[in-house]
């Protein structure tokens, strides 16, 4: 190991080479290679004084084998006068050991510290923030407006704030596209899907219309797979009718969008699984194409195939859910 990759290594584990203790170490070691064992301070001090053209003081020598004590680089012996140091293999493994274990607690600290500001980084609604910053510098809460949303977190973070939070008892969600918006396996049950199941146990109804085609032959088959990998939450949202599945009968091509009652929606501007393009649209700011939007689906409602009532089938068979929560 070169003195390079050896300094480089203490440092990770909290030593350095230049350290003060580690001089004093380095003089421990030479003055007991020359008296064969335990040594000394004054035979410690002599051979520290010898290699400096200005001798350290006494008190400062003192504290640093003081701290190489504490740090287990070298034993004391108290029960003679004076006292022996000694500092061997033994001890310095000794003491790296406890550097590297401090330095490891250190680290895992911040570890969580980390994890923790990023958790809270990728919760950040920027919206609320900004809306709080003008209420803060005009005394004035801002209007909601409609806008485009760019970003695939920032869409995720619209869905949960506009969709999601304050839904009330009776609050209908209306869905298109359900087979890329809502996956709602545990395995790939992400933020907003956890969201909008906590709506759906507090009341809302959610209208999820798939408009890709189901390949042919495989619809049973692909429902059955589904309910298989799924949450019980999702089997009891379906048993309370506040999760409704349907499928249009050959694939249709309409707005691809979430909308809460007929007061806000998310138009999305892409077919991507998981877009990072979208509207956030107010009725206030656009009455005609909410209700045309709304309309629409209705009408694509009514004649789709009822998925939800196949799964009711299917749980009636004996299909299990999967115990696993959405994380």
């Amino acid at each position: 190991m070169t003195v390079e990759n050896l300094s480089r290594d203490l440092e990770r584990i909290g030593v350095h080479l230049s350290a003060p203790e580690i001089q004093v170490l380095g003089a421990m070691l030479r003055a007991g290679n020359e008296t064969q064992g335990e040594i000394t301070f004054q035979q410690v001090y002599a051979n520290i004084t010898e290699e400096r053209a200005k001798a350290p003081s006494k008190a400062w020598v003192y504290k640093c084998i003081s701290n190489l004590e504490s740090n287990q680089f070298i034993t004391v012996n108290r029960l003679g006068k004076p006292r022996h140091y000694t500092a061997t293999i033994e001890t310095i493994m000794a003491g790296l050991a406890n550097s590297g274990s401090r330095q490891l607690d250190i680290l895992e600290d911040k570890r969580k510290e980390l994890s923790e500001n990023l958790e809270s980084l990728e919760r950040a609604d920027m919206q609320d923030m900004a809306n709080t910053i003008i209420g803060i510098m005009t005394g004035r809460k801002p209007k909601l407006t409609s806008g485009h949303i760019e970003g695939r977190d920032n869409v995720r973070m619209a869905m949960i704030r506009e969709l999601c939070a304050n839904t009330s008892p009776g609050d209908v969600l209306r869905l298109t596209e359900g087979a890329n918006l809502l996956d709602l396996g545990p395995s790939k049950s992400g933020p907003v899907e956890k969201a909008l199941l906590e709506s759906v146990q507090d009341g809302l109804t959610i209208k999820a219309l798939l408009t890709s085609q189901i390949p042919q032959g495989q619809g049973p088959a692909s429902l059955a797979s589904f309910l298989s990998k799924t949450s019980s939450l999702v089997v009891q949202g379906i048993l309370d009718e506040r999760l409704q599945l349907r499928a249009t009968p050959q694939a249709t091509s309409t707005y691809r969008m979430l909308c809460l009652n007929e007061e806000k929606m998310i138009l999305f501007m892409s077919k991507a699984p998981f877009p990072d393009s979208a509207a956030l649209i107010y009725r206030d700011d656009n009455p005609t194409m909410m209700d045309d939007a709304v309309a629409t689906f209705d009408r694509l409602w009514q004649s789709a195939i009822d998925i939800s009532a196949i799964l009711k089938q299917a749980i009636a068979g004996g299909i299990k859910p999967s115990n696993k929560p959405p994380e």
